[in-house]
């Protein structure tokens, strides 16, 4: 191909679907101008609110409102069919420090969707009250629904994993001296009942680091 046909190409190029071109171009002006020069209207809405980057071994310890109220300013176009289930706020405690402090909620924190501005916030600051947790092994004990009868036969249970690692605050370990397994109904026509079980913590800021699951094994007498 000589110079010649490497400069006609970019003119072939562009003149190709010229008509639609044109036409995408207008379309897209004149929606930009119909928006821009749309009036602009105000509305109101509750919207959860959502607890974002808690620090590592810390809880949040005190009630937070889940709710606030935004007031969003857009053209009308835009926000007639809007619902609450678009707008979200996030409460960012990433930079929390144990204790009680006032967290601001700022525009940056609503998620709206393009050409909607934030331009108020309910509450603008949250206390929050964050703590330090700690992280123990604690045994696991099952906890079983079974009749005397079913309980005489019991010759021996056996928990996999025996123990866990659970993260909570100083104060929950000590009403915590064991990690129960939710309640087991055991069959006992057979030598052996296999099940699995989810650990049941009661505690409000008590987590397993693990897996929340352990397997339970009742052997019988005969």
């Amino acid at each position: 191909m000589n110079p010649a046909d490497l400069l006609k190409f970019p003119v072939r190029f562009a003149r190709r679907n010229l008509g639609l071109k044109i036409l995408a171009l207008a379309l897209a002006v004149s929606t930009w101008w119909f928006v821009a020069g749309e009036s602009k209207v105000l509305v109101g809405f509750n919207v959860p609110l959502e607890i974002r980057n808690l620090p590592r071994e810390m809880a949040l310890t005190n009630k937070v409102e889940r709710q606030v109220e935004v007031r969003l300013e857009g053209p009308s176009s835009l926000l007639a069919g809007f619902k609450p289930s678009d707008v979200s706020v996030a409460l960012d405690l990433s930079a929390g420090r144990p204790g009680r402090q006032s967290v601001k909620l700022e525009a940056r924190t609503v998620t709206v969707p393009p050409g909607i501005r934030v331009q108020w916030i309910f509450p603008q600051f949250v206390d929050v009250v964050l703590e330090r947790t700690e992280r123990r092994v604690l045994p696991v004990s099952l906890r079983m629904k079974a009749g005397n009868a079913v309980r005489r036969r019991i010759l021996r249970v056996e928990i996999d994993p025996p123990a866990v690692e659970v993260e909570a605050l100083p104060a929950e370990f000590s009403r915590m001296p064991v990690v129960y397994t939710e309640e087991v109904i055991p069959e006992a026509d057979a030598d052996t009942f296999s099940t699995v079980a989810r650990l049941d913590l009661r505690e409000p800021h008590a987590k397993i680091t693990g897996n929340p699951i352990v397997r339970v094994k009742i052997l019988f007498r005969k």
